[in-house]
């Protein structure tokens, strides 16, 4: 009998793969032994060939659930004489492992919670292989507990028993707890601290049922918690976040409240029932909560409560329906811990729900929503990050991508595998940054990766790329959009020629201008910008994005159609004439502007113009309220030009103004602006075709997280017989954009100069 030693990567710790193993093996009669490593899981066994084949059968048939193997490496080794099979104490080898997210919890727990004959009842605590926390809280390899921040707590002699017992769901569980040994809750009212636990859930949920605002601390950081059916709590929230109109997520107990008041998807049931239990927006039009939660739109973000903490909350509220809202400051990053939270977030409430479970990774909730095409990440963290993903490629340099300055998130690459790191957010505080050094730092660590090169942006003031730049001599540089175009072909694993639909806000052009409305073609390793949005000024920069209307009146002024508008702005007040003449002075004569391609300013811009908003509360906004108003139902068009490979807006603007002067219904508004633009993006793929053969066609740049405007062109294009790429594992935004870097990098993508 020989003896073989079975390598295993993927996601294998934490999700209960050893004991797997075992008993797979118990069950084969197989001697040998498994163990945890930094290279992964190694199996040492006495096999002979037709068992090997039906032991790796098995293996891959019938693996946890929450596992991925991602390789499987076979070789012979010198003969050892085993008794049994046994699980051997983990070592640090020096290689890579992949870790599992954080997970919500499993339906086995959710019943033993609410269970009054289970030890574990109403324990905010409980987890087993199959859920609960993993990447928050494990701060080195191999995964053990006492490599986690539940090592400052001995397991008692019932959760002992299980650990140890093969047959239960947590043998080998390293966070399992109970209420003897585990974690506890203790909540600070008002600055009277209570430690009985059924006193603290019963204090925090009257407060909430009573109007009040709670910083309670979850999974991977706080939440500010109040009732989603009280009007002044919401409307207190909104004060104090500074948060006007951006809707709110809300949480529900589970998906069976939520189906009493509205009818699901299956795709968005499926979603939220996941083991990544991520926000869904979707539209939900008669609602049990308060207007104020989502006052511009039927669109609401919605969770289930994915932690044991959050089920036994909700089982002492009368409230249905929560807000959880991220615990921080606008723009910050989420606290993580007791004295982040009553320093920082003191201002909001004087009542906080903290645990003694320590965070190590701060991790936000995902948000993703439904395009025609499956759904899609807007914020890829809780339940998906560090998840990597796999590139075809044999470079073995060790690499680190910075990302972007805006929703940043970093990458590290090492033996094939793309750490893509949670959301970190917008580096434009210090508290952001310091978020992302820490980031960096603990992956690095985590992953045993030690970068000999950098990949950063072409823009040199991104906080990302002087991070970089400081950290690394060796820099590679990647133009913004062609990183978008890669991110979405690295997600795909495609490597073949495509056409590139980039569209976003901002990122610096290779001529130095600002790009955003891109079309490019990609031919092996040399992409080019085949097409674009045609270039306006864009007065004020970075302001613009904030005060579309100065965009607006760029736009209009160009087109020599302020004249035909400007009484009806003056009589609504949208602008006046001092401030016209102030932007057709910085038009005149390029000052504090640059030019633009970008379809971001240009959707922001058109939703400024129909819907008499001057400015954005958050990023995007009227781009959001604009595409609200699109109908599927309207055929009709404005004629998006296509001539020279740029795109004219002159008729647009024209058939616009026309309209409104009209009065015309802003849904047909709506529609004809986003079915013109599918339209001219579809002609120019059809026009690439011709000339280059090519069938492939990949969706990329935050403008593409537009749910109307990105099915409509994805299912123009597929039926046409286009291949057509989307994001799905990664976002289409700027969050994405390490791994587009990374692609170009490993493959030496060329951008082509440009006129």
């Amino acid at each position: 009998m020989i003896t073989r030693q079975i390598t295993i990567q993927g996601i294998v710790q934490g999700v209960g793969f050893r004991p797997f193993i075992k008993n797979l093996a118990d069950s084969m009669q197989i001697k040998g032994s498994v163990i945890n490593t930094s290279m992964g899981v190694i199996i040492k066994a006495n096999l002979w060939d037709d068992e090997l084949d039906k032991f790796i059968i098995k293996i891959k048939e019938n693996a946890p659930a929450l596992s991925h193997i991602a390789s499987i490496d076979i070789k012979d080794i010198k003969h050892i004489d085993y008794n049994n099979f046994s699980i051997e104490t983990s070592k640090e080898l020096g290689g890579i492992t992949l870790i599992p997210p954080d997970i919500a919890v499993c339906d086995e727990c959710r019943s033993e919670i609410l269970d009054i004959s289970e030890r574990r009842f109403f324990y905010p605590f409980t987890n087993c292989t199959n859920c609960g926390p993993r990447y928050s809280i494990i701060e080195k390899l191999p995964y053990d507990r006492c490599n986690t921040t539940m090592k400052d707590f001995k397991m008692c002699d019932d959760c002992y028993d299980e650990y140890t017992n093969t047959s239960d769901r947590r043998y080998h569980a390293q966070p399992a707890a109970c209420g003897e040994c585990g974690p506890k809750v203790t909540l600070n009212y008002k600055g009277r601290i209570i430690e009985n636990q059924e006193e603290a859930f019963k204090k925090t949920a009257d407060y909430i049922d009573n109007g009040g605002i709670v910083a309670v601390k979850g999974l991977g950081g706080y939440h500010l918690i109040c009732s989603a059916e009280n009007d002044s709590a919401v409307l207190k929230l909104r004060q104090l976040k500074k948060r006007n109109t951006k809707p709110f997520a809300v949480m529900a107990e589970n998906i069976q409240t939520i189906k009493r008041y509205a009818v699901i998807p299956k795709i968005v049931e499926d979603t939220l029932k996941s083991a990544e239990s991520p926000i869904v927006i979707f539209e939900w039009f008669r609602r049990p909560f308060s207007d104020y939660v989502s006052p511009d739109s039927n669109k609401i973000g919605i969770m289930t409560a994915y932690t044991p903490l959050h089920i036994i909350l909700f089982q002492y509220m009368k409230t249905k329906f929560i807000i959880a809202t991220s615990g921080n400051h606008r723009d910050e990053p989420i606290a993580k811990n007791q004295s982040e939270a009553e320093k920082n977030l003191s201002e909001f409430t004087d009542v906080f729900l903290h645990h003694s479970r320590e965070i190590f990774q701060r991790v936000d909730d995902s948000v993703c929503a439904l395009a025609d095409y499956g759904y899609i990440l807007f914020r890829r963290a809780r339940g998906y990050a560090p998840y990597p993903v796999a590139l075809k490629n044999d470079n073995q340099e060790e690499i680190f991508a910075a990302g972007a300055n805006l929703k940043s998130s970093l990458l590290f690459y090492k033996s094939g595998f793309a750490f893509l790191s949670q959301y970190i957010g917008d580096l434009d505080n210090i508290e952001t940054e310091q978020m992302y050094e820490e980031v960096h730092n603990n992956m690095k660590s985590l992953f045993n990766i030690n970068p000999s090169a950098a990949i950063v942006d072409y823009h040199s003031q991104y906080r990302s790329t002087v991070f970089a730049e400081n950290k690394y001599k060796k820099i590679y540089k990647v133009q913004h959009h062609t990183a978008h175009f890669a991110s979405c072909l690295a997600e795909n694993s495609y490597y073949d020629n495509a056409v590139g639909i980039v569209m976003d806000g901002f990122g610096l052009g290779a001529d130095n201008k600002a790009w955003g409305g891109e079309i490019f073609v990609k031919e092996k390793n040399i992409i080019t910008r085949y097409a674009h949005i045609e270039n306006y000024i864009q007065p004020g920069l970075d302001s613009a994005a904030k005060n579309p209307v100065r965009m607006v009146i760029s736009y209009l002024y160009t087109e020599n159609l302020l004249d035909k508008i400007m009484d009806k702005f003056t009589y609504s007040g949208y602008t006046c004439e001092q401030e016209v003449s102030l932007i057709k002075m910085a038009v005149d004569n390029r000052i504090n502007s640059i030019e633009t391609s970008a379809a971001g300013r240009l959707f922001e811009s058109a939703g400024s113009l129909v819907l008499n908003k001057r400015s954005n509360e958050y990023e995007g906004e009227l781009a959001v309220l604009f595409e609200n108003y699109a109908c599927k139902d309207i055929k009709e068009s404005y004629n998006f030009l296509y001539e020279d490979n740029k795109i004219k807006l002159s008729k647009v603007f024209e058939e616009m103004v026309d309209d409104i002067l009209n009065n015309q219904d802003i849904k047909i508004i709506s529609s004809k602006f986003h079915n013109g633009f599918a339209n001219v993006i579809y002609d120019i793929c059809v026009d690439i075709r011709n000339k280059f053969g090519i069938t492939a066609a990949a969706l990329s740049g935050g403008v593409m997280q537009n749910i109307f405007l990105s099915s409509k062109i994805y299912n123009m294009l597929t039926k046409d017989g286009f291949i057509v790429l989307t994001h799905k594992k990664v976002p289409a935004n700027d969050a994405g954009i390490a791994l587009g870097q990374l692609y170009c990098c490993l493959n030496n993508i060329i951008l082509k100069s440009v006129e």
